[in-house]
């Protein structure tokens, strides 16, 4: 019996294709690094068989792109061409999730700058990252969401004509996400450090008196009030980021 709204090969459990069915199973391996990596797909609030079908969801979308693959390469073991679509996937999978990584480890250098270093974590925050980690993160994986990224992650994934050097690619999206961690957590960086040159100034002058004590809270509260100026443009440069990953 046919099943209204969805493609084949699932409008029909009765009859399927096998070459449909080998090219969704490709399809899912070539969109599962992209559903485990980014962290808008959930990470670890998600168990790994919700984002499994979440892949399957994805690659019944794309799978028409994979079926001349099947056709063409049935000389080929099927693990080995799955390893194959994993391989071509990743660096999707890169390009998507950098950005928002990148915002969270930024993130991350302003919570350690002003020692909090206690976080808990969060559930879709990999790691123990504090609270302005978690807070780009998700502002991250908001626009990631909101400006159809998924959309673009299964357009790039369907696409024919991937990498033909994937571990080249992959390689450039991580410079690039170096490079956007270093843009967004400069500013800050170099706040901290005319924070910490004015300190060791005011410690001197003011030897013997003890004010080491003082200097905590005040560095943090002045650094806050850095990334609070900073707010806006690091905000719009994480929109950008993940918004041309894809």
């Amino acid at each position: 019996m046919a099943l209204p709204g969805l493609p084949p090969p699932f409008d029909d459990g009765l009859h399927l294709d096998t070459g449909q069915l080998e090219a969704v199973g490709l399809a899912w391996a070539r969109v599962f690094p992209t559903v485990s990596l980014v962290p808008a797909f959930g990470l670890k609030a998600l168990p790994t068989p919700a984002r499994g079908i979440l892949a399957l969801a994805i690659a019944a979308g794309i799978y028409p792109s994979l079926v001349p693959i099947v056709m063409t390469e049935r000389h080929l073991p099927w693990v080995v061409l799955a390893l194959e679509q994993i391989l071509l996937g990743l660096p999707v999978a890169l390009a998507a999730s950098i950005p928002l990584w990148a915002a969270t480890m930024a993130g991350g250098v302003v919570d350690s700058l002003r020692g909090a270093n206690d976080g808990q974590g969060l559930a879709v925050v990999e790691g123990r990252a504090a609270g302005f980690g978690i807070l780009l993160s998700l502002f991250g994986s908001v626009v990631f969401l909101a400006t159809g990224g998924p959309a673009r992650a299964a357009s790039a994934l369907a696409q024919t004509e991937l990498p033909a050097h994937p571990l080249l690619a992959a390689s450039h999206d991580l410079v690039a996400g170096i490079g956007l961690a270093v843009a967004i957590g400069g500013p800050v960086l170099a706040a901290a450090v005319v924070l910490e040159v004015a300190f060791a100034l005011i410690a001197r002058s003011a030897s013997p008196a003890q004010v080491h004590a003082l200097f905590a809270p005040v560095r943090a509260l002045g650094l806050l009030a850095v990334v609070a100026v900073v707010l806006e443009r690091l905000a719009a440069l994480v929109a950008t980021a993940v918004r041309n990953a894809i």
